[in-house]
């Protein structure tokens, strides 16, 4: 019989079940939300952000450093933890240039660490930072390039609508220093700048100095804990209810991926409706809201331009109470007035557990907060 001399191929190996096994994501979100978040926490503050996005499910999880030191204390498994040495164990102090050649330096090992974490089921990145650090101020932006890199690489379009932001002001203590006030100044600056330009969405800011005044009586063991699970649990709400049916109004998950999609700056806030019989105690409630108890203040509200508002209550009080709708809808109506005509997404839940009333509010595409600047301005 005839050699036919014909080459050996690698392909001849190939294994479509192997290859399909490889794909299938090590590490699972457990949030139950309507979108798949990967959650990178860079310095102290962002790791403690991101621990809490973790304990909420957000499996797809890092943090990173610059100084082992804070790793170390972080209560994450340790695979979610990333060491970048390039300091030795010190850090960045707050150099926050120093931080950035680092991460520049060391972007691909990121990238690799990524790509043992978060898998190709993602469908947005957010990265988590305080404005003041070194490590974290300093890492955002080129995380911002990585994590749209990483979108790229998994097949994904449209990376900048895909990679958000939360970045921490420092508290009016922390701007005493004014290497701290420079570093959150500069920082704030400039990342609102690359979110107007649409080069990530949102930016979303927490002011770190507003929810220590809503807390006045924290004991210190409780203060970032609850500064952090604040931040992540409401973030958490309106992503897992627009998973959620509604016999009133259903937010839609287009809906929630239309404001989060939304260039500019984000702002969250809740508020709970104390006289629910009163036609204007909603409307009352979200301007009170708006004005006084967002984890951020400084911004222009008629600027916005895509609001969300989820109105959550008992169901002794829907059944209960007379012209609670016309009151729901009023609230909305003036929601849409103070933030200057913006489209405000709605959402009307039952919740059986709550004796209450509770609105949950998200407001995006705002200007840089150009008072809350100014305050910041003064420490230089």
């Amino acid at each position: 019989m005839e050699d036919l001399d014909i080459p050996s191929l690698d392909i001849e190996d190939f294994d479509m079940e192997e290859a399909a096994a490889a794909k299938v994501d090590e590490i699972q979100d457990e949030s139950g939300g309507a979108l798949t978040y990967a959650i990178i926490g860079s310095g102290q503050g962002g790791g403690r952000i991101a621990k809490a996005f973790y304990d909420l499910g957000y499996k797809k999880a890092v943090a990173i450093n610059t100084a082992k030191s804070d790793l170390a204390l972080l209560d994450l498994p340790d695979e979610h933890k990333f060491h970048l040495d390039c300091f030795g164990q010190q850090g960045a102090g707050k150099n926050q240039e120093k931080s950035k050649e680092a991460f520049e330096l060391k972007g691909q090992e990121i990238f690799n660490k990524l790509r043992e974490l978060f898998g190709e089921k993602i469908d947005r990145i957010l990265i988590c930072v305080g404005a003041a650090g070194g490590t974290g101020g300093g890492s955002v932006l080129p995380l911002v390039d990585i994590a749209k890199r990483y979108f790229t690489y998994v097949g994904k379009e449209d990376a900048s609508n895909r990679v958000g932001v939360i970045a921490s002001l420092p508290t009016s203590g922390e701007c005493a220093s004014p290497v701290v006030a420079n570093n959150a100044y500069n920082r704030i600056q400039s990342l609102c700048a690359s979110a107007a330009n649409g080069d990530f969405a949102p930016l979303i800011m927490i002011d770190n100095d507003k929810i220590k005044k809503l807390y006045p009586k924290l004991t210190v063991k409780k203060f970032w804990p609850t500064l952090n699970n604040t931040i992540a649990g409401l973030f958490h709400v309106f992503n897992l209810l627009a998973t959620k049916n509604s016999d009133y109004t259903t937010f839609d998950p287009a809906d929630y991926d239309t404001v989060m999609k939304t260039k500019g700056c984000m702002i969250f806030g809740v508020t709970t409706v104390k006289d629910v019989e009163n036609e204007t105690s909603i409307a009352t409630a979200l301007k009170s809201n708006l004005e006084k108890t967002l984890l951020a203040t400084g911004f222009d509200l008629t600027t916005a331009q895509g609001t969300a508002c989820i109105v959550v209550g008992g169901t002794t009080i829907y059944e209960e109470v007379a012209g609670l709708m016309d009151s729901i809808e009023y609230g909305f109506d003036t929601l849409a007035a103070i933030t200057g005509g913006a489209v405000v997404h709605r959402g009307i839940y039952e919740d059986p557990k709550k004796d209450k009333l509770v609105a949950y509010t998200m407001v995006g595409g705002l200007d840089a907060p150009a008072k809350r600047l100014e305050e910041l301005r003064k420490f230089l």
